[in-house]
């Protein structure tokens, strides 16, 4: 279609183009990002092990991390939808860069450990769901496929990390272990100065209204489905933190680093589970049901996984990935959809403050059970009281509607 011709333009082509450039400036940017990412998360905990960081103070690192992303989300969602998702995310590439850095210019020391904590979670704070905000804002009009969007996002990132992550750990890795946290913190600079050449095509900032925390049952009626919705993703969180933080500790054997090849089937799986996401949703299953079948499979890909042979457990834990990919589309398309007013970013925001005030209780019950029972056990309990929670959230739904 060529589109309508109004004051010698074409309108609907315009629009088309407009779309399309967003949609090609999403990825590129997304991409861009996985990689400053995909080049130091195979080895960062190996590192901070080798120049002599304790568990105690990896852990501490962590915590701080996740304490300092509970404050920072709602704020940074706030900006973002004041001043352009864009601009957050230059200023996201430059504070997280600069916490690899830091971390690995210096050796040990406390006060250099803490610094890259806090500057990391506020790169991550100001990046989380700005983008996403930003291309489903762009492109809301039209009749993309949000869905697919976000599933073909997805395999691109996790191409790009699966390249980024061969790299950084079975190469860069094995010459000296704070390459690739040198080498991320440049590729998130690049990205950083990509977005500041992007800001034109920012979305027009909305003076957002105030947000009013109250009570009133007005107005938990008026935001229940999304309200409740946060609450349905919260106990994910303890299924998910310890093969996600800790996989490098629980597979790396021997002097040799090795967790590049693993990554690299971390990367693949989680491609194949953003694929095998745009099968199910085909399912004639309402979302929250889809959604529940997804914690019930994760939970099993843990147990197997932690009782299972060294080559069986790495097969598990692909699988576990897997399906958290396929989880994770789920959630953002999910998500999306129940916010219904303009404040977009800053819901996004707090549904990632939400997961971060989980994931640091989630956290401190995984140190303890690891520092005392071991990873396995750790893992484990955490996939439990995942389970007990989604059903249990699930079945007052159930009752109370």
């Amino acid at each position: 279609m060529d589109g309508v011709k109004v004051s010698g333009k074409y309108i609907l082509g315009d629009i088309y183009m407009q779309n399309k450039y967003a949609v090609l400036s999403y990825q590129g940017l997304s991409g861009l990002y996985a990689l400053g990412l995909s080049l130091w998360t195979g080895t960062i905990y190996l590192y901070m092990q080798q120049v002599g960081y304790s568990y105690g103070q990896i852990n501490l690192f962590l915590a701080l991390f996740w304490l300092v992303t509970c404050v920072a989300e709602i704020p940074s969602g706030f900006l973002a939808d004041k001043f352009g998702a864009l601009k957050m995310t230059f200023w996201s590439a430059l504070f997280r860069g600069s916490g690899l850095l830091l971390l690995a210019i210096f050796d040990k020391h406390l006060v250099v450990l803490i610094l890259s904590a806090i500057l990391t979670a506020l790169g991550d704070s100001l990046y989380s769901g700005t983008l996403t905000s930003w291309i489903v804002e762009r492109t809301k009009n039209s009749e993309l496929d949000q869905g697919k969007l976000f599933s073909h996002n997805y395999m691109l990132v996790s191409l790009v990390s699966f390249v980024g992550g061969y790299l950084e750990a079975d190469q860069l890795g094995n010459i000296e272990l704070r390459l690739p946290l040198i080498s991320g913190a440049v590729i998130l600079y690049v990205v950083g100065l990509v977005s500041l050449s992007l800001v034109r095509f920012d979305t027009a900032p909305k003076p957002p209204e105030p947000l009013r925390f109250t009570f009133e049952r007005q107005i938990w009626q008026k935001k229940r489905p999304l309200l409740e919705t946060l609450i349905l993703f919260s106990p994910l969180t303890f299924i998910t933190v310890g093969p996600y933080n800790q996989w490098q500790l629980y597979f790396q054997r021997g002097p040799e680093i090795k967790t590049g090849l693993i990554l690299v089937g971390i990367n693949l799986a989680g491609m194949l589970g953003a694929f095998a996401f745009n099968w199910s949703a085909k399912l004639s299953w309402k979302t929250e049901q889809l959604f529940l079948a997804h914690v019930v499979a994760l939970c099993l890909s843990v147990w197997l996984l932690i009782y299972s042979s060294y080559y069986l457990a790495l097969t598990f834990m692909w699988l576990h990935v897997a399906l958290c990919a396929s989880t994770e589309v789920l959630q953002t398309k999910l998500l999306h959809e129940k916010i219904t007013d303009d404040l977009r970013t800053t819901w996004v925001s707090g549904n990632n403050t939400l997961e971060a005030l989980v994931t640091t209780a989630a956290l401190a019950l995984n140190g303890f059970l690891a520092d005392h029972f071991g990873l396995a056990l750790a893992w484990g309990v955490g996939a439990l009281l995942g389970l007990l929670a989604t059903v249990g959230w699930a079945f007052w739904q159930r009752w109370n509607h």
